[in-house]
């Protein structure tokens, strides 16, 4: 993966308690509040390579910083605007969605799966990437740990609150989940796989392809993602205020651009061919892999 170069902006990193206070009235639209403030504010994660992770050096980096640049470019074009500033606020898979429902950030960008939240004011971009849940396994065991099967006494990692361990308690009732929380727990997760503590990590394929990149880890050779295919398939989307279109239409309009799907390409090049088979499976263009997984989920409802 490449690393983040600077953009000329000047960051401040938040770390928000629910009692903090919105930064601008409700009735006020998002482009508004920009235009009078020249400030975006941002919510991004630590803990979700590659869209927000710390480096060696202890340092933000990931795509999500990448597109905030391009989308301040895009904020002071539209707004005819020679400054725009970020201000950078520390998400998490606990305070991701209040961040926008109460109107503290104009924007969380994260490995966000596109769904109804009701008990929350906000609403989801156009999706701007694809993925699924799959089982980060040591290859020596990817014959035995078989998701087509009841993964009956297979000791399970999975992110606690997270729609891959709600899909794995599910699908699997006879698997053994262990729940791993907090901005570490992923890597704690992929640390207590690689010990031997226990036997597969589920979560998002593209999340545990960019973790093991980070920890070293020999990728299909020590280590495998089962199945090939995901198990199910998830669209991520950027995390909005809610009842603000005109927001939501550029934000759209953004994804939409040439420079954004560069960046993309910028990340992941080197794991461009995983991403790519995910997410043509997931697009329906492999049908019989579909009705391979069709057939799993009939086994195992």
């Amino acid at each position: 993966m490449k690393n983040f170069k600077g953009y000329g902006i000047v960051v401040h990193l938040f770390l928000l308690f629910s009692c903090s206070l919105p930064s601008y009235s409700q009735e006020q639209t998002v482009l508004e509040k920009i235009e009078e403030t020249g400030l975006l504010e941002v919510g991004i994660r630590e803990d979700a390579v590659p869209f927000g992770y710390r480096d060696i050096n202890g340092d933000l980096d990931g795509l999500c910083l990448d597109f905030i640049a391009l989308l301040r470019e895009q904020l002071k074009r539209k707004l005819n605007k020679q400054v725009i500033a970020i201000k950078l606020y520390k998400s998490t898979l606990f305070n991701r969605f209040e961040l926008v429902s109460d109107r503290i950030v104009d924007l969380e960008c994260g490995p966000n799966t596109i769904r109804e939240l009701p008990e929350y004011q906000i609403q989801f971009s156009s999706p701007f990437f694809l993925t699924g849940t799959q089982l980060l396994v040591r290859t020596e065991k990817a014959k035995t740990i078989r998701p087509n099967g009841s993964l009956e006494n297979v000791n399970i990692g999975v992110l606690r609150n997270t729609s891959n361990e709600l899909l794995m308690r599910e699908r699997y009732p006879l698997a053994n989940l262990v729940q791993f929380q907090g901005v570490t727990g992923r890597y704690r997760g992929i640390q207590a796989l690689t010990g031997g503590k226990i036997d597969a990590f589920a979560s998002d394929g593209i999340l545990l392809v960019g973790e093991a990149i980070i920890q070293d880890l020999r990728l299909g050779k020590d280590y495998t993602l089962v199945p090939r295919n995901p198990i199910d398939c998830e669209e991520y989307g950027f995390v909005l205020p809610d009842n603000d279109p005109q927001w939501l239409s550029f934000i759209n309009s953004v994804i939409k651009t040439s420079p954004a799907r560069n960046t993309y390409l910028d990340w992941f090049g080197e794991i461009a061919p995983q991403i790519e088979s995910i997410q043509s499976f997931c697009q329906g263009n492999e049908t019989l892999e579909q009705g391979e997984i069709e057939e799993l989920e009939k086994k195992n409802n």
